[in-house]
């Protein structure tokens, strides 16, 4: 029996807009820095995908920033960076809200993401879906998908096979899981994969 529900957030509740990169620009011009935006982008995925850090941690984030970028930036960067990342106009996938009032009557609702917890909060606060949530792990809780251990912490006191994560990417929030006893769903609006697939979160009314 299905106990526990665990979502994703970017590009699977949150539609992560175009304009990103604008954002990150913004950052980058008031720190009168010379970069495009999409170079910090890449900056910061460097970080999670490394495979040196197993948490988002703000000093070790800003020292790859630095060391990618060649700057000498300090803690006051990654300060405006989160308050522009918590502002940026995001707007819900469709059908997100209905959906999680629904399941919310019948399972109990988490996130994991890889990124701060608190900016993450903000967020869904913003877009008032947090209150559906029991619990925001963020990756400066729990260590970074897809490494097991985060599935793990997610999952809380339930049974592997109590539980379901959806996210739309394969290898970060699908593989792993998966291979652990967890449910999945993926959400992935071109077409099924060989694991079990949603193209709408509204379709998991019908599935649960």
């Amino acid at each position: 029996m299905i106990k526990r529900i665990i979502f994703d957030i970017d590009n699977t509740l949150i539609d992560v807009p175009e304009t990103i990169e604008e954002g990150y620009q913004q950052v980058l011009d008031k720190f009168n820095i010379n970069y495009k935006g999409s170079d910090l982008y890449d900056a910061i995925g460097v970080y999670e995908t490394c495979g040196k850090y197993k948490k988002y941690d703000e000093q070790k984030l800003i020292d790859t920033i630095n060391k990618y970028l060649n700057l000498n930036l300090d803690i006051t960067f990654m300060d405006e960076f989160l308050k522009m990342y918590d502002n940026l106009e995001t707007k819900l996938n469709d059908g997100v809200k209905e959906t999680l009032e629904y399941l919310s009557k019948k399972y109990e609702l988490v996130c994991l993401t890889n990124w701060f917890t608190k900016s993450q909060e903000n967020r869904l606060r913003k877009l008032d879906i947090l209150k559906y949530f029991k619990e925001i792990y963020g990756t400066d809780k729990v260590v970074m998908k897809p490494l097991k251990d985060s599935f793990l912490s997610a999952i809380g006191n339930f049974k592997p096979n109590e539980c379901v994560i959806v996210g739309d990417n394969l290898n970060v929030d699908i593989k792993v899981p998966h291979e652990l006893g967890i449910n999945v769903y993926h959400l992935n609006k071109n077409g099924k994969t060989k694991y079990p697939t949603i193209k709408n979160i509204s379709d998991l009314k019908e599935l649960l």
